[in-house]
């Protein structure tokens, strides 16, 4: 009686300890990877470009924090709106040769808050309500002649986000025209 309750235990014992060493593997290694490896790949940083840091002063970047996700967000979508043909690549056929290989290139940062300000409106030429998404969209497609993203894409997600954080600074509300109207 006595051997079966050891043997009992035992098998408790050796069934809990079975199920920790996969956890505490895939702890140890999430660990390593964030704090100990030194690879990139597992950092959650955003490169910085040429300019960001000024941007950020200038815009008040650090009014939604230093780090973070929205923070890293803002950052990605000036990467792509500044340097599309290198940080967007997958969706243009720009290259640095060409005149017009950015966002930049065509708008500035403040029509890019006016424009999202002032989304989700119909539009009389295409006959149909766009969303701010769909221009970001339209201009991979038609000015950059690429290809067009998803609609969840983060190279669309984080231009939005570049968008508002720039109308936030601007103390932009919703339907804020440029002429004042």
């Amino acid at each position: 009686m006595e051997a079966a309750r050891r043997r009992a235990v035992w098998m408790r014992l050796s069934h809990l300890g079975f199920s920790i060493i996969p956890v505490a593997a895939i702890a140890a290694f999430v660990l390593w990877a964030h704090f100990g490896s030194g690879i990139k790949v597992f950092h959650s940083q955003v490169s910085s470009a040429p300019g960001w840091q000024q941007f950020r002063v200038s815009y008040g970047g650090d009014d939604f924090g230093t780090d973070g996700y929205f923070t890293r967000a803002v950052q990605n979508g000036y990467n792509l709106f500044y340097f599309t043909s290198q940080y967007g690549r997958r969706f243009t056929r720009k290259t640095a040769q060409d005149a017009v290989n950015s966002c930049a290139g065509c708008h500035t940062a403040e029509d890019l808050a006016y424009a999202f300000v002032n989304s989700d409106r119909f539009d009389a030429t295409l006959g149909k309500r766009m969303s701010f998404e769909e221009r970001v969209m339209r201009c991979y497609a038609g000015p950059m002649d690429g290809f067009v993203p998803t609609l969840y894409d983060p190279a669309v997600r984080d231009i939005r986000i570049l968008a508002r954080a720039i109308a936030h600074h601007l103390q932009l509300s919703e339907g804020a025209r440029k002429d004042g109207r």
